[in-house]
């Protein structure tokens, strides 16, 4: 790295307008004066991260700085009326700011109520796609799917706050032998009349798709029952197989109820996203690929990607040792899950035009398929729509202890989790009115998902989950949405102590945490970051007086991280 003191000093230091400063501005001229004071020598700049000590900002330098360069940096800083003391200790130099600039960075909150991180237009003219959640239409949304939820709407949010083009994107399974099951289940009740029973239809469907995957476990030893791609590969010649038999006939009454299944199914689905301020915009319905899916063996065959063996059935040699042959067909001819979603993933890379990133939100068990369907479309000629696509595995959820298996029962529905969750409200955020209570119950049920690290199993129960003094999401609620537990200071008057200056700083910190998240894809990196601040906030670290400038930043913060449906900043 090199450094130009000399041209540094020549450079007049800071060009400061004056005036209010917006997130993200002080730490423009800051980092100028780095700039004019040692060019391009690495460094690390960090705002203030504790009420407690007397710098604002922080900068290790990150090589040897010379004599002629601390000069400089003394120069540019000292000179900089913004500054109240500039100290240089070896390769760190630390600033505290003067009240009047406090001031004008709360003068900066003011002037931006709606966009107070200053996030808006730092990515526009991106085109971004998230695909998440992806779910089978045969039963009610779980918590093992909020993880997935609580990733793929954050991600979304971040780019959607910095004025990108998005749109969430949702492959649905309605087709298959899981469908088939739960079709046989409902047509064995009574057809449609089953499901104008008490209860949400999805619920109802889940249970009677249960009975009929419970039966094949039982029959079969023990073969997991939450495992339709491994079960779809042998026929069982039950009332599963001939529900999907009728089904590629176009028998008019199965695929009658077929779509009043799927259409109430997904219904009832879209309510439970919805309580959650989530909704997609594309839906790639694996029954549309059915059609398609034949063809596109006998190419993947045709180009030597795959076989057709003896009885039928036709293999992707996929080259690899820990999955070696990919089933595409069974031996009468039906597309397994494999093949449908190479139709369907072939189809988007050529529908353009192409979106500047496409993340796709996903469990750990599904990394090795998705890879094998990436080297396949690549080969047929996708190769350019895969490089802007990009894999986000996360594991899975575990529930008192163990994995949930929907057709066993040993799930907690999302529905009931928010239902219970509402009950467990402390007083200030019952207090509020009924949309805020639905904003505070989404928040507390999305953060502790979303702050997990998404490599490890995340282990839950409803005691932890609905207890304010475990999960952090009933503090982050509290912070952002309940009112203040005493006199705050007005907006436009910068709190005093060290308490207030952190407060007022965290707004140059959110901002660069949540750009950098949109960025890395990563948006556990800015919940945790949230997280520690409402704890400080609780705890008494940072006082009331400071939440009229914190709150609005926070809660911003939540509103780029998915966390607060239906809230403008």
């Amino acid at each position: 790295m090199t450094q130009d003191p000399e041209t540094a000093q020549e450079s007049g230091g800071i060009a400061d307008p004056g005036g209010p400063l917006g997130a993200g501005a002080l730490s423009a001229l800051v980092e100028a004066g780095l700039e004019a004071a040692v060019g391009t020598l690495d460094r690390q700049t960090d705002f203030r991260r504790s009420p407690q000590g007397v710098a604002d900002v922080s900068i290790i330098l990150k090589g040897r700085v010379d004599g002629a360069a601390r000069t400089a940096l003394g120069t540019v800083f000292e000179a900089w009326p913004a500054v109240e003391s500039a100290r240089l200790s070896k390769n760190r130099l630390t600033l505290r700011f003067t009240d009047a600039t406090l001031k004008r960075i709360a003068d900066g909150l003011a002037l931006h109520p709606r966009d107070p991180l200053r996030l808006a237009g730092t990515a526009s003219g991106r085109r971004i796609v998230v695909d998440y959640l992806d779910p089978n239409a045969n039963k009610a949304l779980h918590v093992g799917h909020l993880r997935n939820i609580a990733l793929g709407g954050a991600l979304a949010a971040l780019w959607r706050a910095r004025g990108a083009e998005v749109a969430c994107q949702s492959v649905v399974c309605d087709i298959g032998r899981n469908i088939a099951e739960a079709l046989a289940g409902v047509s064995a009740a009574g057809g449609l009349s089953a499901l104008k029973g008490s209860g949400p239809v999805d619920r109802i469907v889940g249970r009677l798709y249960g009975d009929i995957a419970g039966a094949v476990v039982t029959e079969e030893g023990g073969a997991d029952a939450d495992a339709p791609i491994a079960r779809e590969l042998t026929l069982h010649g039950d009332a599963a197989d001939a529900t999907l038999a009728a089904w590629r006939a176009g028998d008019p009454a199965t695929l009658a109820l077929w779509r009043d299944m799927i259409d109430l199914v997904l219904r009832d689905q879209a309510a439970t996203l919805a309580r959650l301020g989530q909704r997609h915009d594309i839906f790639l319905r694996e029954s549309d690929a059915v059609g398609p899916a034949l063809a596109l063996a006998d190419r993947l065959i045709d180009v030597g990607l795959a076989r057709r063996e003896d009885d039928g059935v036709v293999i992707l040699e996929t080259g690899r040792d820990d999955y070696p042959r990919c089933p595409l067909t069974r031996s009468d001819g039906f597309a397994t899950e494999h093949l449908r979603a190479l139709v369907l993933w072939l189809e988007a890379a050529a529908a353009g035009p192409l979106p500047d990133r496409l993340l796709h939100v996903m469990g750990e068990e599904w990394l090795t398929s998705t890879e094998i369907r990436i080297d396949a479309l690549t080969a047929l000629g996708a190769g350019p729509f895969f490089e802007r696509y990009r894999m986000l595995p996360h594991q899975l959820v575990r529930l008192d202890g163990s994995t949930m298996k929907s057709s066993a029962g040993n799930t907690l529905l999302i529905d009931d989790l928010l239902d219970a969750l509402a009950t467990a409200l402390p007083a200030a955020l019952a207090a509020l009115t009924e949309e805020a209570r639905g904003q505070a119950v989404a928040a507390v049920a999305l953060t502790p998902f979303l702050i997990a690290e998404a490599g490890v199993a995340l282990e839950i129960d409803l005691a932890t989950l609905t207890d304010p003094a475990r999960n952090p999401g009933f503090d982050l609620a509290a912070l952002a949405l309940a009112p203040s537990a005493g006199p705050a200071a007005p907006l436009g008057a910068a709190p005093l102590g060290d308490a207030g200056r952190f407060a007022l700083l965290q707004g140059e910190r959110l901002r660069r945490v949540l750009i950098q998240a949109s960025e890395r894809d990563d948006p556990v990196a800015p919940a945790r970051f949230l997280a520690r601040l409402a704890q400080a906030r609780r705890d008494g670290e940072i006082g009331p007086e400071a939440d009229a400038v914190l709150q609005p930043q926070v809660r911003a913060a939540m509103i780029a991280c998915g966390l607060l449906p239906g809230l403008q900043a």
